[in-house]
């Protein structure tokens, strides 16, 4: 025999085999198939109980709002099962066993909405002094549930626990919209630092077997003063105002200052209308202090010193709300700064009010919790100097 020939009968022989083998797999598969075929009737009982169990196991609300996906594979799993009984049994019983079908995979949902009940956080109020946050929740479902008593509460803030605790919780009042209950928090009880988009607080409220999340209001828990500006302008005035051989002079200086949170290089922070801060401002002429402006005690936008019958301003200004700026007022009016500014006259330094390099410093400290201890300052430098008969107050970059 030659090789030609082998090689036909080798080919002949791998192509019968690959038959063989296909054939082989069809009969599994329609074995296998026609194995459900013949046992379709206890599989969908099977598949009925395995849907039960699971309808049970979801009928809790936690489950329903934790794991919602779950839902489509008890669906899955009862319409399998009714499809394979329903081939199983006369036309007549069709009817009958999918009203059995929704009956069953419903009741535990029933059960569930009668016996037990789920809250919702519906929103969260900022007191009047900004001290405290006042949590609504209500409570839905549950026409026999247990009353509540109490509540666990976990504040979360990037990663961390900021507060975990059991506080006394019942549903005691009501609204247009029905029942609810509060619970209060104190801020400073969990305040960690500035909360922000990445950065959020986060309240987890667990009662009665059932919990929700909500995440708190930013702008309320902006607290922690990261940036401060402060600035000096000459006043200038003229003829009379002047002394000596002086044509235009610096008759006194407007302070101003900005003070909240970081924003981007080069522009004055954004204003935080919620914090607590204490502000020390000095002029310093040399070693000698020209200008020391009183403390200013700042409380949730509402800043207040002691104006010195009427040497500093009004001693008092809102500053937050709409922006950074914080008005370091003298005692007289500046009408080419603002209708609303006042100037601190150089007379009234308490140096020797001479040509030279003034350096303007502002501080701003805050306590615990909404400081580690750091506090944050700028410092500002300004030449006053005359040219001829002209007097000048211009910034420099060091003395």
């Amino acid at each position: 025999m030659t090789d030609r020939g082998l090689l036909e009968i080798a080919m002949e022989s791998n192509s019968d085999t690959s038959a063989l083998s296909a054939e082989i797999s069809k009969t599994q598969e329609s074995g296998f198939l026609s194995e459900i075929a013949r046992n379709r009737f206890p599989i969908g009982v099977g598949l009925a109980i395995v849907g039960i169990i699971l309808s049970w196991f979801l009928a809790s609300p936690n489950m329903q709002s934790e794991y919602p996906i779950l839902g489509l594979f008890q669906i899955l799993i009862f319409g399998l099962s009714f499809f394979l009984i329903s081939n199983s049994i006369y036309s007549k019983l069709v009817g009958t066993v999918a009203v059995i079908y929704v009956l069953v995979a419903a009741s535990p949902y029933i059960v569930s909405s009668i016996s037990t009940s789920s809250i919702t956080i519906a929103d969260s109020t900022l007191s009047s002094d900004s001290k405290d946050l006042t949590l609504k929740i209500r409570q839905s479902g549950g026409f026999f549930s247990e009353t509540l008593e109490t509540a666990d509460i976990s504040i979360t803030y990037d990663g961390k626990v900021a507060l975990d605790q059991t506080v006394p919780f019942s549903i005691d009042r009501n609204d247009a919209y029905g029942d609810y209950g509060q619970i209060t928090l104190t801020i400073s009880d969990f305040y960690i630092s500035n909360a922000g988009e990445i950065n959020e607080y986060v309240i987890t409220v667990t009662a009665g077997g059932s919990s929700d999340e909500f995440t708190l209001n930013s702008l309320e828990l902006k607290r922690t003063i990261s940036h401060a500006d402060i600035e000096a302008v000459g006043y200038m005035g003229t003829g009379s105002d002047c002394s000596g051989n002086t044509e235009n002079c610096v008759i006194g200086v407007v302070l101003s200052s900005w003070i909240g949170l970081d924003a981007s290089i080069g522009n004055r922070p954004a204003g935080m209308q919620y914090a607590n801060y204490n502000v020390s401002v000095e002029l310093k002429e040399g070693g000698d202090i020209a200008v020391q402006y009183p403390i200013i005690e700042v409380i949730s936008g509402q800043a207040s010193w002691d104006d010195g019958n009427g040497e500093f301003g009004e001693g008092s200004y809102l500053v937050g709300e709409y922006g950074s700026f914080l008005a370091l007022d003298g005692s007289i009016s500046a009408p080419e700064m603002g209708d609303s500014r006042f100037y601190i006259p150089v007379d009234d330094f308490q140096s020797s009010g001479e040509y030279g390099c003034y350096a303007l410093e502002i501080e701003v400290t805050q306590s615990s919790p909404w400081s580690s201890g750091e506090s944050t300052s700028d410092t500002m430098f300004y030449e006053y100097k005359i040219n001829g008969d002209t007097e000048s107050w211009d910034p420099v970059n060091s003395c």
